[in-house]
């Protein structure tokens, strides 16, 4: 499938669903009216209204025309609409001007010559070619000779007819939408027939659309998760006025709900593809379950099946694992029951272990100080960043082992039930984040006595706040203007201040909210130039960002790097996959590892849970991304 452009709007399998508001002559032929539907089908949320124009006099015989009432009942009843309902090339002019200054797109069905050489004037970004003129190859291709796409209904015809059809657009080299459609006021939902929409997709090189004309909005979603890309529906203010296309409408509220409801089945549509979001793999090791021994056994002894149990939580090897250990020997520890069973347990490589490995850039691990002890008996990195949280900022306890390491510091992302937010709106929850921040900071000070970079300023990692529960902020310049007040109320001495980037669903409290600011490389490279703060690049939230932005992270990558002081390196998948192992998201590292080699920067693999079993998914990570690349 090839992607189309309609003005500003890209349509194709990656894109949201385009969506039409057709007006048609639903205004009744009053242009106050017309407008009204305009402001209607803006507050929906549409991306496009459509109009219908026609020259009467080019369009009908003259006889149908001086005696309409000696025609058929239904020719005759539409006919006198039309008639009262068509709007003059000045009135049509006024509301394309009109549509555009609302911010959406106008577009139009010419339905002869006349009517298209008027509309070409007014240089529309597509044009609509109604299910009646699917047969008009001569209007067809006068609307090809302009060099805009198409968007072509398909009602009332066969199959054999819109074979033919698409191949005059393919060897005319135009592009084109092809919609599915039944052409009756209202459809029987019996008569609908989605399942076209696969055939239609498979006879065109184009993404595809759906035109309904039935009743409520439920077909019109079936059809988005069939594979419409462009979806058109009827709107109107009263369904209850006369003419054909009334009843087959929407009204203003139904329009929004449709809208409304599209968006929520695209996301919910997804990717062909199954990874555990950042919620599952919270309750994964809250909810399911690991591998333990039942009895206390012995380093040297062969495991058997009856020694083997499943216990909760989700913290070790997982029971799809079970055959591979019945039979081998513990070769590494006891192991006392109830304990959980690793794969190391068993396995000559031992993938805590860096041997061998001749890693070229600094790299370190994520630790606590109550389990910094424990990862580094089994790992030697070159420095270690300390996550604090609200607990190790309130209770502020001394320490005095020292460590033959240096030291980078994460601030904290919650003070209890307060989620700190230095770009907040809000002055109170301002300062009350700069407050604990610069706790934060003096407990920082009294750890980095214990590393080797004591004297240098540690570098200290902040997460920039501008999240919503339930809503995305608009007032960016205002987030990060607030950011950079806070920022200069810390108390930064014998640290080096890094700003995070954000991904657009972190997770607080449990739950999926919404990120604001910090997420698009250029805002972050112009707010880092203009106030000398360097950044944190995290190359997992902006996967995600870049996902959900529909942006190269190659390209986040070139324009970030410049301000970039410290590199948090782990995949992404999707919109919420945050923290996977390298090798089990989207991410392209071939392609992303290259620039960030360049640079002397520190690397920290932070996956998400790699803490555990001592520290193994970070020895994993590390040992994925020198096989990716040697130059690691």
């Amino acid at each position: 499938m090839e992607d189309i452009r309609i003005g500003n709007r890209l349509i194709g399998e990656k894109y949201p669903t385009y969506i039409i508001a057709e007006i048609g002559l639903n205004h009744q032929g009053d242009i106050l009216l017309a407008k009204e539907l305009i402001d209607s089908a803006v507050a929906a949320g549409v991306d496009c209204v459509k109009f219908q124009k026609r020259s009467l006099q080019h369009l009908y015989k003259e006889d149908v025309l001086a005696h309409p009432e000696n025609q058929e009942h239904a020719l005759h009843y539409l006919l006198d609409h039309i008639v009262k309902c068509e709007l003059s090339e000045e009135n049509m002019r006024e509301l394309y001007y009109y549509a555009i200054q609302q911010g959406v797109d106008f577009i139009c069905t010419p339905w002869e010559e006349t009517s298209l050489n008027f509309l070409s004037s007014l240089n529309l970004p597509a044009y609509k070619i109604g299910s009646p003129d699917m047969f008009n190859l001569p209007l067809i291709h006068a609307v090809i000779k302009l060099k805009k796409p198409l968007i072509i209904s398909t009602g009332m015809s066969f199959v054999s007819e819109i074979e033919q059809v698409l191949k005059f657009l393919n060897d005319s080299n135009a592009q084109y939408i092809a919609l599915h459609c039944n052409s009756t006021y209202p459809t029987p939902h019996h008569d609908i027939n989605l399942n076209f929409l696969k055939v239609l997709q498979e006879k065109s090189r184009y993404p595809i659309g759906y035109s309904g004309h039935e009743q409520g909005i439920t077909a019109a979603l079936a059809a988005v998760a069939l594979g419409a890309r462009v979806l058109e529906k009827h709107l109107t203010t009263d369904k209850s006025l006369p003419g054909p296309d009334h009843k087959a409408s929407l009204e203003p509220e139904e329009f929004k709900n449709l809208v409304r409801e599209v968006r929520i089945l695209e996301a919910s549509l997804g990717e062909a593809v199954r990874y555990p979001s950042r919620g599952e793999f919270m309750n994964r090791e809250s909810l399911s379950k690991s591998l333990v021994v039942k009895r206390d056994i012995l380093k040297g002894e062969i495991l058997k099946y009856e020694d083997i149990g499943v216990k909760s939580p989700g913290k070790g090897t997982k029971p799809l694992k079970l055959n591979y250990f019945i039979g081998r020997q513990l070769i590494r520890r006891d192991i006392l029951a109830g304990d959980y069973l690793l794969e190391s347990d068993v396995d000559h490589y031992n993938p805590a272990s860096m041997e061998g490995a001749d890693i070229k850039h600094q790299w370190g691990i994520v630790v606590r100080m109550c389990d910094i002890d424990e990862l580094l008996s089994k790992n030697n990195p070159h420095f270690v960043e300390i996550h604090l949280t609200s607990s190790d900022v309130n209770n502020d306890e001394t320490y005095v082992k020292k460590y033959d390491k240096n030291l980078v510091i994460h601030g904290p992302e919650y003070n209890g039930d307060f989620l700190l937010d230095l770009s907040s709106a809000d002055p109170d929850i301002r300062e009350k984040s700069v407050v604990f921040f610069n706790q934060a900071l003096a407990h920082g000070r009294k750890l980095k006595q214990l590393f080797n970079n004591r004297d240098q300023l540690v570098k200290f990692i902040i997460h920039p706040g501008g999240m919503h529960m339930n809503k995305r902020l608009q007032n960016i310049d205002e987030l990060n203007w607030n950011l950079l007040d806070s920022l200069k109320k810390l108390n930064a001495d014998g640290f080096e201040l890094l700003v995070e980037n954000m991904p657009p669903f972190p997770w607080y409290f449990g739950g999926q909210w919404l990120h604001s600011s910090f997420m698009d490389a250029e805002e972050i490279a112009a707010f880092s130039k203009a106030t000398g703060y360097g950044v944190c690049f995290d190359t997992s939230h902006a996967g995600l960002y870049c996902n959900f932005a529909n942006k190269s992270l190659e390209d986040f990558a070139e324009t970030i790097l410049p301000v970039t002081k410290y590199i948090q390196i782990a995949d992404a998948a999707k919109l919420n996959g945050e923290g996977m192992k390298i090798g089990d998201g989207t991410i392209n590292f071939r392609a992303l590892l290259p620039p960030l080699l360049k640079t002397d920067l520190w690397f920290l693999p932070e996956i998400w849970q790699g803490h555990k079993f001592g520290g193994e998914d970070f020895i994993h990570a590390i040992r994925a991304l020198k096989t990716i690349n040697p130059d690691f």
